[in-house]
C-alpha cells in the first residue's frame, strides 16, 4: 500500500525534518565564516600544485592515450610507470613522458605539451564564479609584490 499512510511514519518525520533543517543552518553558518575570513595565496597554490612534478596531468594524458586506442590497462600501466618515476626520482612527469617510446609512438611533443595546459582546467572559472554570485577572475600575467599579500574573497 504505497501510497497510503498512517501515523507510524509521523514520530520519525516529526523528528528528522526539523533537525535536518537545524543542521544545514549550522554547515552554512560555518561555511559563511570560513569564507569570510578566507585568504587565498594564488603564487603558493601554484608553487604547490608545481611541486607534483607535473602529475595533476597524468588523468589527461590517460584519457588521451585511451581515446588514440590504447586499452585503459595498458594507457594505465604506460602512466603509472613515468608518474612513479617523476615522482620517486623528482623529476618532470612531461620529460619523461617525452623520452617514452611507448608513450611518442601515440602523442607527439606537441600533443604532450598541450595536455599540461593549467588554462584547460580554469576555462569555465569565469563561469563558475558568475552562477555563484563571485566577481570575475582578474587574469594577472606577471605577479606584483601586492599579489603576495593575503586577501579575502
Amino acid at each position: 500500500l504505497w501510497h497510503e499512510r498512517d501515523i507510524s511514519h509521523s514520530s520519525t518525520e516529526r523528528i528528522i525534518l526539523p533537525d535536518s533543517c537545524l543542521a544545514l543552518d549550522y554547515m552554512l553558518s560555518i561555511f559563511t565564516s570560513i569564507m569570510k575570513g578566507l585568504r587565498v595565496y594564488p603564487e603558493n597554490m601554484r608553487r604547490n600544485i608545481e611541486l607534483s612534478q607535473g602529475l595533476v596531468f597524468s588523468q589527461r594524458v590517460l584519457i588521451t592515450l585511451i581515446n588514440k586506442g590504447m586499452t585503459r590497462e595498458e594507457a594505465y600501466k604506460l602512466v603509472q610507470d613515468s608518474a612513479m618515476k617523476a615522482w620517486q626520482e623528482k623529476q618532470s612527469f612531461l620529460s619523461l613522458l617525452k623520452v617514452d617510446k611507448r608513450i611518442t609512438a601515440h602523442l607527439s611533443n606537441r600533443e604532450l605539451d598541450s595536455l599540461f595546459d593549467y588554462g584547460y582546467y580554469l576555462k569555465h572559472v569565469d563561469e563558475v564564479f558568475d552562477r555563484l554570485g563571485l566577481t570575475k577572475v582578474k587574469k594577472v600575467k606577471k605577479a606584483r609584490v601586492e599579489s603576495l599579500a593575503p586577501r579575502s574573497i
